[in-house]
């Protein structure tokens, strides 16, 4: 397409350049992209520029971080996106994967602190940008690696491994920035052309979603454990399914949702266990006040999971537990278990049995 004016009532078309022919460089793409990631079409949070990966010297263009913990590599070129730039945005997306929240606060201390504030927290900053984008509950980080390409023109080679890389749960994204002039003002129009765009008028008219568009109708166990669980949290969900089907008489497991596995009894969800790459977050409807926190925490030999600790805190915090009230009637038994987490032990299964008896039918 393009872009027009309107002069005197009618349409006058705004001439496209290119980053080379306005003499612009990588460095004024990476520019406005820091400035502002609507470009890229989503809120991130920006901690380095040209970062370099000490082990290997390689340099990324920008590292960044997404709402939900994820770490984002973004490689910027000015000419058009050829072969190489998608090996070298995976070789940096591993690299990454090996960080630890330590290495993503230094990062960010040198890349968002660049003023050298003595009382800059990267806790905080993180959070508040959580917050900002709507997220509540402030995610861990690094827990899945995106990648996110940006150039003039997208060739046909680059295009199809990156849609082969998305069919292999590969989160990354190509975008086209165009560039257009008038007179003294330079327009830039961003271009997702990876994923490919979905016409918002796709549904119109068509059949319900078949279980093919949302795998986890179709197939939810194969979905959550081998798609959202990792190889730990994969075999502590199996025991806690297990644990649960020979003590209790349950309706569920229930797979049929895309972020939880629900347990339920009379018609209402006892238990949700909501599956994650890293851990489990187990989820009790109990009578209110039965259990309290401290003591639950050291029956279980997990510690209490405070929501006013700073991020690192909580990063680094093994199984956890909180107790929340819902109502005058109820309370929401929070447990966060991890690696180590020993779903066959007898104060474990103390534990189910008692936030089974205490469920509030």
């Amino acid at each position: 397409m393009g872009i027009w004016k309107i002069e005197s009532n009618t349409p006058v078309r705004v001439s496209q350049t290119k980053l080379k022919d306005e003499k612009l460089l990588e460095q004024h793409l990476e520019d406005w992209v820091a400035t502002d990631t609507d470009l890229l079409g989503e809120p991130l949070l920006i901690i380095g520029r040209q970062v370099i990966i000490p082990e290997v010297k390689d340099r990324l263009d920008l590292l960044a971080l997404d709402p939900q913990g994820n770490a984002v590599i973004v490689e910027l070129k000015r000419g058009k996106l050829s072969d190489p730039v998608d090996m070298q945005a995976l070789r940096y997306a591993s690299y990454i994967s090996r960080w630890k929240y330590e290495d993503f606060e230094n990062q960010a201390k040198a890349g968002i602190n660049v003023a050298g504030d003595s009382e800059f927290n990267f806790n905080q900053e993180y959070e508040q940008f959580c917050s900002d984008a709507g997220v509540d509950e402030v995610p861990d980080l690094n827990g899945d690696q995106r990648i996110i390409i940006v150039g003039s023109e997208v060739r046909n080679r680059l295009g199809s491994v990156a849609l082969w890389l998305r069919e292999h749960n590969v989160d990354i994204k190509v975008i086209e920035m165009q560039l257009f002039r008038d007179g003294e003002n330079v327009f830039v129009e961003p271009h997702t052309i990876i994923p490919l765009p979905v016409s918002r008028f796709i549904n119109t008219g068509a059949p319900k979603k078949s279980p093919s568009n949302r795998p986890w109708l179709g197939d939810g166990k194969e979905w959550h454990l081998e798609k959202r669980c990792g190889p730990k949290s994969k075999e502590m969900l199996l025991e806690l399914n297990s644990a649960i089907l020979d003590n209790f008489e349950v309706d569920g497991p229930r797979w049929n949702q895309k972020f939880y596995v629900a347990y339920r009894v009379n018609n209402s969800n006892w238990l949700v266990v909501d599956t994650n790459a890293s851990l489990l977050r187990l989820k009790f409807l109990v009578k209110a006040g039965t259990f309290k926190v401290e003591t639950l925490a050291k029956q279980l030999g997990v510690e209490v999971y405070d929501t006013d600790e700073s991020l690192s805190e909580k990063l680094a915090m093994p199984s956890s537990v909180r107790v929340n009230n819902l109502s005058e009637a109820t309370d929401r038994v929070n447990l966060r278990i991890k690696e180590g987490f020993d779903i066959t032990s007898t104060s474990f299964m103390t534990f189910l049995k008692q936030a089974y008896k205490v469920y509030p039918k």
